[in-house]
């Protein structure tokens, strides 16, 4: 491994305990490498109008509606640390009858998985509700944050990279997520 990419697994060893499979997988070429770093370390000192709770829903919402269970580990693990409820990470799959969410973060959650969604189809109604309630910019930085965890699941994913045991109360991916992924590694 390059000197460089080194440094950067053992700072992520020295900042969570273990270095995150994904970006094992990014090592694996340079320009991904160094392109999907530079845009997550840019990501966390930069994009601050959002409260953490709104970003740590739409992120899992994301994570769960493209079905990328190490991204809903992962996520979850990150939603604690930060201060989210786990009553909210454990009801992530029922939002819908949930009394663990106020109205915005509902509209938040609603948001994030019509725009995960394939095709993306987002109700210009919810759109204008979020956009009043939040303001522009961090309209914006809601719309950045759930087509960047759509990135990130969607190369995980695909990837094959399962949960590492990260969290303690997670978001459990949908049922069939975690078989079938579990079923084509083995070979069944």
């Amino acid at each position: 491994m390059r000197p460089m990419r080194w440094m950067a697994s053992r700072y992520a060893r020295l900042r969570y305990g273990k270095v995150p499979e994904p970006l094992t997988k990014w090592a694996e070429h340079g320009g991904v490498f160094w392109a999907w770093s530079t845009e997550e370390t840019m990501v966390e000192a930069t994009w601050r109008s959002l409260p953490r709770s709104l970003v740590n829903l739409a992120v899992l919402k994301s994570a769960s509606t493209v079905d990328c269970p190490w991204c809903l580990d992962f996520g979850s693990h990150v939603a604690e640390k930060t201060g989210l409820d786990a009553a909210k990470l454990r009801d992530l799959h029922s939002w819908r009858d949930s009394t663990a969410y106020d109205d915005l973060e509902r509209d938040v959650l609603d948001y994030a998985e019509q725009m995960s969604a394939t095709p993306v189809s987002v109700d210009e109604t919810l759109r204008a509700r979020l956009e009043a309630r939040l303001g522009p910019k961090r309209l914006v930085e809601l719309t950045a944050y759930v087509a960047l965890e759509n990135q990130r699941s969607r190369f995980n994913a695909a990837m094959g990279v399962l949960p590492q045991g990260w969290s303690r109360v997670c978001a459990l991916p949908t049922p069939s997520a975690g078989s079938q992924r579990e079923a084509a590694k083995s070979g069944t």
